[in-house]
């Protein structure tokens, strides 16, 4: 720009204020020094610094970075003035700008060098001022105590001068660092102080402040209905005032607050309003700070590996900006998260950094709070036979109750004193241990937290158990399941209903084996269904109730998520050309994240997602009317390690307890597991394995779980249909191919799954739908050329067959034609994802067809069949949840489902599947025809291999009008 450019003009003989515009819309230095000269002599002068100042003021709580740039901008031309007042001026508002952004460390000295400026020229309220903002930036950089002095001095010295204003501020500020410092009864006294000052003063920024701040006191102390309110108090001034950061962080404090209640799903709804709000304030550190509750709700609902991963970044992220507090806070998330997921090392070193940190901060109640989480996972360890770690956590939790009751943090002694009583319990001390439990009970009295109620139920009906006193054990048990199940219910997004169980299901086997010793195994088999696939149960309930919506922000998520899915499937195909080690397998996970992101708000939104919350569920009776004669129910339960089965027989319910362990099933499942694997490779062991060699051992590893899972039962299998609800590892148990010696049980009875029985009457109960025509997808890949005759084959099979080949094969084919379809058939390459089994998935030509994409689906097929490998591998999520393809397509409403347990050769699959669907098109049930298909396989094909990797679940018996 030349100094004759119009522009330039603008700068001759305007205001101060006018000319601080100009030098803020003005990129370039060289050219903000040309305006100064322009605008004549003496433009440069403390009025402007003024100007610029106020221009950070402005902005402060709306725009961080304007806030910045004025600040920056006010230094700038502070050096140009010779007025003394001038840099400690530019200084303080520098210094603002960047507390605002959340750079504490670089504020502190720009801070301290415009107080001492300001103290030499005998400025001492100018002083006093910019001590307030210094008070922030150490409180906010971890040295509370120096910050703790400051903020008294400054309190006496505003009130000496008659500045009720900001000593009602410096008043905040004392309540504020002493809540940090975990103080929090003086913290309150203080900051009513401060908040019955600014009411006299009418000062509403001030009173919002104190209330905001009284929150935070009230909430340390567990006084949640009273911090709420001021919270909200605060918010309806914030709200009046337009100010956007401060809308945001209120929001923030409130989430925190639901989240300690157990109101998750009131949590999650105001954290996603706060994650638009801070989309809005460049750089704001409360965006930082939103993060660091989300992980908290996340490790609340156990969905510990995306807690894990955000801590650890957010721990980076406070370190950068030398946020110790927050920091400190971020490291106990992660040491919580990692105990939790068994990384006992790990969990312990996590967490006795984040004391050390506490303790340097002079907060022993939060490093009290870090030994807690210490002392539980040290219980953990104790309840594996390792005394002196009970012992060892008995005398830590002992200490965090004492100082915790103290500080007078309720809910946080009662649960010390809780851990202390499991570690008594471990160490066979029962009166101790219900002594403490009283207590615990009688220090939470009015609380009603969620977890905390369901641990001293939990833990009195132990105690109960091992003092021989079973009806009062009932009760606490049952009161435990009641409390856990009311969160639970109360979440409308699937996956975290999922998760939540996940460190809670114990109860259960508790409740379960009780019921079983006094002799009520109906009761039994009731709890243990309720600990399974519940929540799967209510998302299939829910499947044909969500109505439609023209909810703009339902409209935005849904745009939002299908640009992110095709993100995601645009890394996909360059991750698989790139192969394991590129560039776009991070960026597939990032794509990932996202979209499982959105989901959670589309099903949080939706009107429909609140029918979630109750489904009616036939009782045990009616579901075992609904079995009938021919039908024979085998459930699997496993308590802690302990396996246990229901038969369900003709109306009886027989139980067998201790079966084996998981642990030991596991273990068997990984031989069978190496030596399918040897099958499989073929040729290239002939010299070590021969055919007949690796059908030996194969049959060896069957025969073991044969005589583990089925041989105990005594089943009466001649003329019955077997349904087999697995439990944990089970499910990848190819129960068709155990093995008693000499027959298979595919030899002696038709074979299918179901997740839980009531998920089994559901899909059975469902209503057939008009017929429609049998859809085949064929995708050929390299090592699966067959996949293109069999689906060719398939549809040639029926009348009005269709089939969509290679290219033809594509996702927006899928969508197109499969909700049409009477039956389903993808023959194509699968993909199980161990790391997040809702993102397994199914190859078709142009991309993957993923788990979590069919939950936007609605199909009216009778069958659907996974012809690929892996399809019928979940993972298992808190209350023994299916996860994975399987869910997906139960939820997109197909009653019956074929899906395999291993990778699978494409020439033996498509030779069942001839087998398969000429037996269907002759009406056979889909169960009967699969495994009428499968034992001529056998007569083939003798390894279980070939024949025995798919499976059904769902209806057995459901036909397929031709």
């Amino acid at each position: 720009m030349m100094l004759g450019d119009p522009l330039m003009a603008e700068a001759s003989g305007v205001s101060p204020a006018q000319l601080a515009q100009l030098l803020l819309g003005e990129p370039e230095k060289a050219q903000r020094e040309a305006y100064l000269r322009q605008a004549g002599p003496g433009s440069a002068s403390l009025e402007l610094v003024e100007a610029l100042k106020a221009e950070v003021d402005r902005h402060k709580d709306a725009d961080g970075a304007k806030a910045l740039l004025a600040g920056e901008r006010a230094l700038e031309a502070a050096e140009q003035v010779a007025d003394p007042l001038a840099r400690p001026l530019g200084l303080w508002a520098y210094a603002l700008g960047l507390t605002v952004q959340g750079r504490f460390q670089e504020a502190l000295p720009v801070l301290e060098e415009a107080r001492t400026l300001y103290a030499r020229l005998g400025r001492a309220e100018e002083a006093a001022r910019v001590t307030q903002r210094q008070i922030q930036a150490l409180a906010m950089t971890g040295n509370l105590e120096k910050a703790l002095v400051r903020a008294e001095e400054v309190d006496v010295l505003f009130s000496q001068v008659g500045a009720q204003r900001d000593a009602a501020s410096a008043r905040i500020n004392q309540g504020i660092i002493l809540y940090r410092l975990g103080r929090s009864a003086e913290s309150e006294a203080v900051l009513r102080q401060a908040l019955g000052l600014a009411h006299e003063l009418g000062d509403e920024i001030n009173m919002a402040k104190a209330y905001l701040n009284l929150g935070y006191a009230l909430q340390e102390q567990d006084r949640f209905r009273e911090a709420l309110e001021h919270f909200q108090a605060a918010l309806n001034i914030f709200q009046k005032r337009g100010q956007t950061e401060a809308i945001a962080g209120t929001s923030l404090d409130m989430a925190l607050l639901y989240r300690k209640e157990g109101r998750l799903t009131q949590a999650l709804g105001l954290l996603s309003r706060v994650r638009a709000l801070y989309g809005r304030l460049d750089g704001s550190p409360g965006a930082a700070l939103a993060q660091l509750e989300e992980a908290r709700v996340h490790l609340e609902l156990n969905l510990l590996e995306e807690t894990e991963q955000l801590a650890q970044e957010l721990v980076q992220v406070f370190a950068e900006r030398g946020m110790q507090l927050e920091q400190s806070e971020a490291l106990t998330v992660l040491g919580t998260a990692q105990a939790k997921a068994g990384q006992w090392e790990k969990a312990e070193t996590t967490l006795e950094r984040a004391r050390r940190s506490w303790l340097e901060l002079g907060n022993p109640v939060q490093a009290a709070w870090a030994d807690l989480v210490i002392a539980r996972l040290k219980v953990q360890q104790g309840r594996q036979g390792d005394w002196p770690m009970a012992e060892a956590a008995w005398e830590l939790a002992e200490q965090a109750a004492r100082t915790l009751g103290q500080a007078g943090v309720r809910s946080a002694q009662a649960l010390a004193l809780s851990v202390v009583a499991e570690a008594a319990l471990v160490m066979g001390q029962l009166e101790f241990a219900q002594e403490c439990l009283i207590e615990a009970q009688r220090v939470a009295e009015g609380l009603d937290i969620p977890d905390l109620t369901i641990s001293l139920h939990r833990l009195l009906g132990q105690v109960a158990v091992h003092g021989g006193f079973p009806e009062k054990a009932l009760r606490h048990f049952k009161r435990a399941i009641e409390r856990l199940e009311g969160v639970r219910a109360s979440l409308t997004v699937d996956e975290f209903k999922a998760a939540y169980l996940g460190d809670k299901l114990a109860v259960y086997g508790d409740l379960v084996e009780l019921l079983l010793s006094l002799g009520e195994p109906r009761q039994a088999l009731e709890y243990a269904e309720r600990a399974k696939s519940r929540a799967l149960l209510d998302l299939l309930s829910a499947v044909d109730s969500r109505p439609p919506t023209d909810d703009p922000e339902i409209t935005r998520i849904t745009q939002a998520l299908q640009e992110a899915r095709q993100e995601l499937n645009w890394n996909f195909l360059a991750a698989e050309a790139e192969g394991p080690q590129g560039p776009h397998r991070a960026r597939v996970k990032e794509c990932e994240h996202e979209v499982s992101r959105l989901i959670r708000e589309l099903e949080r939104l939706k009107p429909g997602s609140a029918l979630l919350e109750t489904v009616s569920d036939p009782s045990l009776e009616a579901r075992l009317d609904e079995l009938g004669e021919e039908t024979l129910l085998l459930e699997y339960f496993a308590a802690e390690d302990q396996l246990l089965a229901f038969v369900l027989d003709r109306g009886e319910v027989k139980v067998f307890p201790q079966l084996a362990s998981l642990t030991s099933v596991r273990e068997q499942m990984d031989r069978l597991s190496f030596l399918l694997t040897r099958v499989a490779q073929g040729e290239a062991y002939r010299h070590i394995y021969t055919p007949e060699a690796l059908l030996r051992q194969v049959n060896q590893q069957l025969q073991i779980l044969y005589r583990r899972l089925v041989a105990p039962l005594g089943l009466s299998l001649e003329g019955r249909k077997l349904v087999i609800v697995p439990h944990g590892p089970l499910h990848a148990v190819p129960f068709a191919a155990l093995y008693d010696g000499q027959r298979y049980l595919l030899d002696r009875t038709q074979v299918s799954l179901a997740p839980s029985l009531a998920v089994y009457a559901f899909c059975t109960q469902k209503p057939a739908r008009p017929g429609g025509p049998l859809v085949a997808f064929g995708v050929p890949i390299e090592d699966i050329p067959q996949t293109l005759h069999e689906a060719q084959t398939v549809a040639e099979l029926f009348p009005d067959g269709q089939k969509l080949v290679g290219e033809q094969a594509s996702l927006e084919a899928f969508f197109q034609n499969a909700p049409k379809a009477q039956v389903l058939h993808i023959a194509t390459h699968g993909a199980f994802r161990p790391d997040n089994p809702m993102f397994s998935g199914l190859r078709l030509s142009d991309g993957w067809l993923a788990a979590r994409d069919l939950y936007g689906m609605r199909l009216q097929a009778a069958l659907v069949v996974l012809s690929a490998c892996e399809t019928g591998l979940s993972g298992q999520g808190g209350g023994d949840e299916v996860l994975g393809l399987a869910r997906g397509f139960l939820y997109a409403g197909a009653p019956s489902l074929v899906t395999s347990l291993w990778p699978v050769r494409d020439e033996h699959t498509a030779e069942l599947m001839a087998e398969f669907y000429t037996r269907l098109r002759q009406g056979t049930p889909v169960a009967a025809a699969l495994r009428e298909a499968q034992l001529t396989l056998k007569e083939r094909h003798p390894n279980p291999y070939y024949w025995a990797a798919f499976t059904i679940t769902g209806d057995p018996e459901r036909t397929i009008q031709v």
